[in-house]
């Protein structure tokens, strides 16, 4: 339970299809008035051949938390991945939660299914009893398949009721698609045989086949009647109107909203529900149709559909490119919000997503999407959040408001092929196709678009991280002496100062502390001088010259006592707090002048330096 709602998760893979939005309005109108809410928790793929993308898009089922989910859904049959399905049921009965089971059997969980066999076998009875046919032709779907072999069967035990038979040779296999179905009635024309009727496996082979018919002449039904099956809405536009067999969404979200109102009134699930679809009689086996429907209006709203699909790919893909291209998450958010493709919608990131630092092909969290989350994008409000990290038990910000306005939450995962990125929220008011169809359209437009701009953002950490390495010595910080010369050539290339003063700091006694107390010991005594240099040459290019020659650069007419007494001073002060048994040292060369090259530069200030270390009494090299 959730903010006071009984929370029902409907796990189903391509939410947009027609059956499946059927389905998830039918039960939204009866829960929500006895305060359920649906979250719904979708793929856009029915993860069948288990690829590393399909690995990214099923991690959105780990967003399905125990602690406020109060039953789970699985529409089994568009989740086509037998492991997924298996790891969906374990969840529920490994967090006790009710589990309900579409279109499969399932142990432990109440199964609803279509009674598929007897459906199609109506068809076939129908045929036979009212149309008097006797000669029939079977284009089932792919050869040794399930579904099939199902079909096959059930119409020679129909067939035999009346002392008929169906061969091998009457049966050919259309894939459960167009192009094998219209190869198969060719060679039925061909062969200059055809039967009284052809019972197609589902209605798009079955449309396919009256249109292969008809190029040829052949009317349906006066020469031949076509039927098909699953009563997809194009069997009331087709020419003729297809006669199939329909299996009601709308019937199975009633009856398993049914169930869950029962199960919260005390009664427990049933283990099995079995449901018959119906035959849809109409004219392609010469029977009328229900009802006229305007074919005209059906081809423009398909068209109009279509048209709305591609340009808002291609305006997508435009907005993809900006988002790779862009310079901070900011700037990025604002292409969300700011834009009409986008709408009751929010987008989540894992935390580590906005981190530039991160590899973006290893998942840094020991949860699927982390402890926090960023919100990228509220589509809903036109300004920016308050709070743009959320815990991620919020799942999303303002989620009580969705809630009271009884709108379903509709998930979906952002994903770099199999690394979790984020997720979006879809929270529309209706069950349009158009909307569902943006789920997904969105979503891998996002994925590509997010994951690229990681990647571009990783890209240029890594360079800039070697660049630092390239430019500074890792022992002192300082400037390394190609990147100092580099910044130098810029510095004279400008020639913007009067004068120049080089400091050249030399450590005194290296080798002894080398071998007297390791050259970790040397090490420290290099940094700790290049430390002291820094100090006094705050505005200036500092850099590790040699082994333990220093240098230090200012654009200015300089002090030269100041300088060295500022050295000096840390040196002494480091001395005498270090605890070190030995003490740190340097001999100094500074020199100024106004026009002149860094190579005569440095030649004097080396001379002085030396000079200075030759007068130091007690000496060691």
């Amino acid at each position: 339970m959730l903010f006071g709602y009984k929370i029902a998760a409907v796990c189903v893979a391509k939410p947009y299809e027609d059956v499946i939005r059927e389905f998830l309005e039918s039960l939204h109108k009866i829960l929500t008035p006895q305060q359920w809410r649906l979250f719904i928790y979708t793929t856009g793929s029915e993860l069948f051949w288990n690829t590393q993308a399909d690995k990214g898009e099923k991690a959105i089922f780990d967003l399905i938390r125990p602690d406020y989910v109060d039953l789970l859904v699985v529409i089994a049959n568009t989740i086509k991945s037998p492991e997924s399905l298996k790891e969906l049921c374990d969840r529920a009965k490994n967090n006790n939660i009710p589990l309900i089971v579409i279109n499969d059997t399932v142990p432990d969980s109440c199964s609803i299914t279509f009674d598929f066999t007897k459906g199609f076998g109506e068809v076939v009875r129908h045929l036979i009893t009212c149309h008097s046919i006797t000669d029939f032709h079977l284009i089932a779907g792919m050869k040794d398949n399930a579904f099939s072999d199902e079909r096959i069967d059930i119409m020679r035990r129909v067939m035999q009721e009346y002392g008929l038979s169906l061969s091998d040779s009457q049966i050919s296999y259309g894939d459960f698609w167009s192009v094998p179905a219209r190869e198969a009635t060719e060679k039925l024309i061909q062969e200059k045989h055809l039967p009284q009727a052809i019972v197609c496996a589902n209605d798009t082979m079955a449309i396919a086949v009256c249109t292969t018919l008809a190029q040829h002449q052949i009317r349906v039904p006066e020469d031949v009647i076509v039927t098909g099956f699953d009563g997809i809405d194009s069997i009331y536009y087709s020419m003729p109107k297809l006669t199939s067999c329909k299996c009601d969404y709308t019937e199975l979200g009633r009856e398993t909203a049914r169930l869950i109102l029962e199960l919260e009134n005390g009664t427990p699930l049933p283990e099995h529900v079995t449901l018959i679809p119906h035959p849809v009689l109409l004219e392609s086996c010469g029977c009328k149709p229900i009802q006229m429907n305007d074919t005209v209006d059906f081809i423009n709203n398909l068209n109009d559909s279509f048209t709305r699909f591609q340009r808002e790919g291609e305006d997508l893909s435009g907005i993809s490119a900006k988002i790779k291209a862009s310079e901070t998450i900011q700037e990025v958010a604002q292409y969300l919000t700011d834009n009409r493709l986008y709408y009751n919608m929010t987008c989540m990131l894992k935390t580590e997503c906005i981190d530039d630092s991160l590899d973006p092909l290893t998942i840094h969290s020991e949860t699927t999407f982390g402890k926090e989350l960023y919100i990228l994008a509220d589509t809903d409000v036109p300004y920016p959040p308050e709070q743009l990290i959320i815990p991620a038990d919020a799942l999303i910000p303002r989620l009580k408001v969705y809630l009271d306005a009884a709108v379903p939450a509709i998930f979906t995962a952002l994903h770099a092929i199999d690394i979790p990125l984020g997720y979006l929220c879809f929270h529309f008011g209706d069950f349009s196709k158009q909307n569902y169809i943006k789920i997904n359209q969105t979503a891998m437009s996002l994925s590509s678009a997010l994951s690229g701009f990681r990647n571009a953002h990783y890209q240029k950490h890594l360079q800039t991280t070697l660049e630092a390495i390239y430019q500074f010595d890792s022992l002192t910080g300082l400037y390394s002496r190609k990147a100092f010369h580099l910044r130098l050539a810029h510095l004279l290339e400008a020639q913007k100062f009067d004068a120049l003063t080089l400091v050249l700091c030399d450590l005194d006694g290296l080798k002894y502390i080398n071998d007297t107390f390791s050259h970790t010991e040397g090490d420290n005594a290099i940094a700790v001088s290049a430390k002291a240099l820094k100090s006094a040459c705050k505005n200036g290019l500092c850099c590790r010259y040699g082994g333990d020659e220093l240098i230090g650069l200012l654009t200015l007419d300089c002090d030269a006592s100041q300088i060295r007494n500022e050295i000096q001073s840390y040196l002494d002060d480091y001395n005498q707090h270090s605890g070190k048994p030995y003490q740190v040292s340097a001999s100094i060369g500074i020199y100024t002048a106004a026009v002149e090259s860094f190579e005569s530069m440095f030649e004097k200030a080396d001379a002085l330096m030396y000079e200075e270390k030759k007068n130091k009494p007690n000496r060691r090299k």
